[in-house]
């Protein structure tokens, strides 16, 4: 109890005091609004502290502390209010023009996410599934039990790991571009060949900052991190699903209110992200339980799949919010029954060696 109240008392105090702030200066309905953006910003959140503590498990001792205090709230909050006017910007050639129209003019700054959506779904569905292929091809190779039997089992020793990795992203990205058509097959490549590229330059930098102790590298790699994880959670509530968090909320009648409102929910999950991974890492959940890890990876690699899939044919809703979840849930009730058996087994043991004790007696 002590560690719930630990993850849910500041979120829970911050949406307080948020909604009643709102409520006192802008009228209760803009309360209402903000609380429903915040339930829909926490559940994400709840959705992406599992994956989020295997990234963070990756972290030198050293600085994921930091990494879990502010790194990661900054970093979510960066990536999920800053990115998409960054990516407009490519678009309409000015990072201004784009910010102003993310706060201002939320439906011309959609239909402007819009037009490069193809490019940025290229990139993240690669940089994304590079990340889940050190899973896959297991290129660290480090010993584990396969979650999904003989097949993960033979794909994690491929004699060459890289080699997989790279050749699939590629792949990937080329049966995508090819679906899409001729239109929007140069985004989708170029989109593809940028996110191998950040790929390389993220890890070559984490490399760099593991060969030795200091504070300064441990700090580079916690930012790579920080970007990675960050990069998911905006491709997921803002490419796949299409929903800009600048401009989610049409109820209210100003945009740059909807701006507001927005920010404060954002800001809000991101606390509570990090938070709750914070309670999943000190816990060690997933060292304890054995298939999560597995799970988490499996959301990063469906993820680069419903992206590629969505530059083709338009990805439902429902999978789009609720994947992750039925994953970590299938990951947690596949670790859990191993762990109900051997419990059984022990008790059935004691049972049994508490009722040969009488007869040894005798």
């Amino acid at each position: 109890m002590r560690a719930i109240r630990q993850i849910v008392l500041l979120p829970a105090a911050l949406t307080a005091a948020a909604a009643v702030a709102a409520g006192l200066l802008l009228g209760w309905p803009v309360a209402l609004a903000l609380l429903a953006l915040t339930a829909l910003e926490i559940a994400a959140a709840a959705d992406s502290s599992v994956p989020m503590a295997g990234v963070a498990g990756r972290v030198d001792r050293r600085a994921r502390r930091l990494f879990l205090a502010v790194g990661l709230v900054a970093g979510v909050i960066a990536m999920r209010l800053l990115l998409p006017p960054l990516a407009v910007a490519t678009e309409v050639g000015d990072a201004g023009v784009a910010l102003q129209h993310a706060v201002a003019e939320p439906r011309t700054f959609a239909q402007e996410l819009l037009a490069v959506r193809p490019l940025i779904a290229g990139f993240g569905a690669a940089f994304v599934w590079l990340v889940f292929a050190e899973y896959l091809f297991n290129t660290d190779r480090a010993r584990r039990r396969p979650w999904l039997g003989r097949p993960e089992a033979v794909l994690a020793q491929v004699k060459a790991p890289r080699l997989a990795a790279f050749s699939t992203a590629a792949l990937g990205t080329l049966i995508a571009a090819v679906a899409a058509g001729s239109d929007l097959a140069p985004a989708i490549a170029l989109g593809g060949a940028l996110g191998i590229g950040a790929y390389v330059i993220s890890q070559g930098l984490a490399t760099w900052a593991r060969r030795r102790p200091g504070a300064l590298r441990a700090h580079i790699h916690a930012a790579t991190v920080i970007f990675e994880r960050a990069l998911v959670i905006f491709l997921v509530f803002e490419i796949l699903d299409g929903l800009p968090a600048l401009g989610a909320n049409t109820v209210l009648p100003a945009p740059a209110l909807q701006a507001i409102i927005a920010g404060t929910a954002v800001a809000i999950g991101a606390v509570f992200l990090g938070r709750l991974t914070s309670g999943v890492v000190a816990v060690d959940g997933l060292g304890r339980l054995r298939h999560l890890r597995a799970g988490a990876a499996y959301v990063l690699g469906t993820l680069s799949l419903l992206l590629w899939t969505s530059v083709v044919v338009p990805v439902p809703s429902t999978i789009a919010t609720w994947f992750g979840s039925a994953i970590i849930a299938a990951a947690v009730l596949s670790s859990l029954r191993p762990r109900v058996r051997l419990r059984a087994r022990r008790v059935a043991r004691l049972r049994d060696l508490g009722g040969a004790e009488p007869s040894a007696s005798g």
